[in-house]
């Protein structure tokens, strides 16, 4: 006889709910022994095109989507197969840190990830090892080979693309821009400072207020 069970509409959302005894999903593992990322994997779109990253989002967001080299503000938890609870995690953080993609964000599939995320967007990811840990794993936490999933919620960013390659000028090159870029940069800077100040991160503020001021600082006559 065969037996039909319906589990996406029964299954919780975030992994520690799965993980926590959901019985359509248990009866399914029982019948059909898959591991949790095995039956995850069914469902999630690639995001690739090799299944390098599988993505699933699990509430939408809003606006555009994260531009390339813009800084980010996100929760996250990661975990390995097998584990209930997360090898690494910033949700329990108040204030979460402002992350510089293409820097601060050392995992490949972390960032093609949020490349495709909105604000306020709630996403489900699966790393293979080539876009995690590599083959070497990060001992003791992650093994050899290891596949590994994200749960992130992005709350905010900011694009700094045209202010970082301002300031990346030197003085000369920078006195040759036009009007329309000087104040946009100094509008993304004064940003980046009420957002930082907002966090509570009143050195980080300081330094993106500073940058503009000694910009603007009066050559001496």
């Amino acid at each position: 006889m065969a037996i039909t069970v319906n589990i996406c509409s029964s299954v919780p959302g975030t992994f520690e709910e799965i993980h926590s005894g959901n019985a359509a999903l248990s009866l399914y593992i029982f019948l059909f022994p898959l591991s949790k990322f095995q039956w995850l994997d069914q469902r999630m779109q690639d995001i690739t095109g090799d299944r390098g990253v599988l993505k699933e989002v699990l509430r939408a967001g809003a606006g555009e989507t994260v531009p390339p080299d813009a800084s980010v503000l996100v929760k996250f938890s990661g975990y390995l197969d097998h584990m209930e609870r997360p090898f690494d995690t910033n949700c329990f953080r108040k204030n979460p840190k402002l992350m510089k993609l293409g820097k601060d964000i050392t995992l490949r599939g972390m960032e093609i990830g949020l490349l495709t995320m909105k604000r306020g967007e709630l996403a489900r990811f699966l790393f293979r090892p080539s876009y995690a840990f590599g083959a070497m794993g990060c001992p003791p936490l992650i093994p050899p080979d290891a596949t590994v999933l994200f749960e992130v919620e992005l709350l905010d960013f900011l694009d700094s693309a045209d202010s970082d390659q301002f300031f990346d000028l030197t003085p000369e090159q920078q006195s040759r821009c036009p009007l329309q870029t000087v104040l946009k940069v100094a509008e993304t800077e004064r940003e980046f400072g009420n957002f930082l100040f907002c966090q509570k991160h009143y050195l980080d503020a300081k330094e993106r207020y500073k940058r503009v001021c000694c910009y603007y600082k009066p050559s001496p006559r």
